[in-house]
């Protein structure tokens, strides 16, 4: 069985967090994000977490407080393509969901996010809501969709449970001969 945990970044993790950012690169980001990302290690806003299978880093994001504002603001959120569609990403969503409801000083009621096109259904099927669709909303020209969650409507149990059950999803795919040995 692989060890699967999900866990604080760390200096050592940010060769496979700039790795899994260059593999997503064309699909899912734009022109000078690398040069925001690095920025974002060097100096998080908040609190930034991995998923680590077997110790490396495959997937990692963070959030930080608007502390005038009463949210979250989810930020990067990735996973290595050889890993989409594996659980990683909902158990990284779902790990830093009940951080923000256990830990965010001050307390916040919403989780916000902004996304591309492509990327905007994986939170709605989580339990997010569309708050707003900008045309060109990027300075790439790409459409921004904004969503939130609204912490108010869920326990921070609940959230730990799914979360658990996400862990627990991730580590049967994990365990499926179809993940060709379950590489990193």
């Amino acid at each position: 069985m692989r060890d699967v945990v999900v866990r604080p970044y760390a200096e050592t993790d940010r060769d496979d967090v700039l790795t899994i950012f260059d593999a997503n690169r064309a699909d899912y980001f734009g022109a000078g994000d690398r040069d925001w990302l690095i920025e974002t290690l060097d100096e998080p806003d908040g609190p930034a977490f991995v998923v680590a299978i077997d110790g490396r880093a495959v997937a990692f994001g963070g959030y930080e407080v608007w502390e005038h504002y009463n949210k979250a603001l989810l930020y990067w959120g990735m996973a290595a393509p050889a890993r989409h569609g594996g659980g990683l990403g909902r158990l990284l969503l779902l790990a830093r969901l009940h951080h923000v409801a256990v830990h965010a000083r001050p307390v916040t009621r919403y989780v916000t996010v902004d996304t591309s096109p492509r990327v905007a259904p994986f939170f709605l099927r989580c339990g997010f809501e569309q708050t707003a669709v900008w045309p060109e909303g990027y300075r790439s020209g790409m459409t921004m969709h904004e969503l939130r969650f609204d912490l108010a409507k869920v326990s921070a149990d609940e959230l730990a449970a799914r979360r658990d059950d996400a862990l627990a999803t991730v580590v049967r795919t994990l365990s499926s001969p179809d993940r060709e040995g379950g590489r990193p």
